[in-house]
């Protein structure tokens, strides 16, 4: 069960029913179940909205799989449900298989860093090297200051318990079931040796 409440915008003052207004012009859409917890504090709220200017800063450096592959990689590291499933989403919506594999060297040194970041908070120095070659001095801050940023994010949604959105929701169900189905799969041939026996 979630520590905090989920917002409505009735529940708002004048400020933040601007942010709410905002976030549907934004978006096209209500706001999301994160933002509807972080919306109990203005403060909390306007400073890790600057993940989006942030993300489109790194997607310009990176590309946009780069961008994905890198938050992925932290998300997951941070073993945070919601966001896992916000980029396993996204890695559907591009049609690439929803658990960030199939990676090239480049996407590689992204998820490495983003877990380092992650787990670290620091990185190996030939990792750290590669990146600021490729990307150049700006994008390596652009990649720390973004991370610092999802890994808020992360903290925000695993530690105040915020439920995933009904499309991440039916996501997560479908992966468990998913899950479920290849364990039973796996299961059967150990089960048919032990009953040949």
């Amino acid at each position: 069960m979630a520590h905090v409440p989920l917002v409505t915008r009735d529940d708002l003052d004048d400020q933040g029913k601007k942010r709410w207004d905002a976030e549907i012009e934004r978006s096209g859409g209500d706001p999301t179940h994160m933002k509807r917890a972080l919306l109990n504090h203005l403060p909390s709220y306007d400073a890790l909205m600057n993940w989006y200017p942030l993300y489109a800063d790194v997607e310009r450096i990176t590309g946009a799989r780069g961008a994905v592959v890198y938050s992925f990689a932290i998300s997951t590291q941070n073993e945070c449900l919601l966001c896992t499933m916000y980029f396993r989403r996204s890695l559907r919506a591009r049609g690439e298989d929803i658990n960030g594999r199939d990676l090239d060297d480049v996407e590689q040194d992204l998820a490495d860093f983003g877990r380092a970041v992650a787990r670290d908070h620091r990185a190996d120095p030939a990792l750290v090297g590669r990146l600021r070659q490729r990307y150049g001095p700006e994008g390596l801050v652009a990649l720390v200051g973004f991370g610092i940023l999802m890994i808020g994010n992360n903290i925000v949604n695993s530690f105040l318990d915020v439920e995933l959105d009904p499309g991440l929701r039916d996501l997560a169900d479908e992966l468990a079931a998913q899950a479920q189905a290849e364990l039973a799969q796996a299961r059967e041939p150990a089960q048919e040796r032990a009953a040949t026996r």
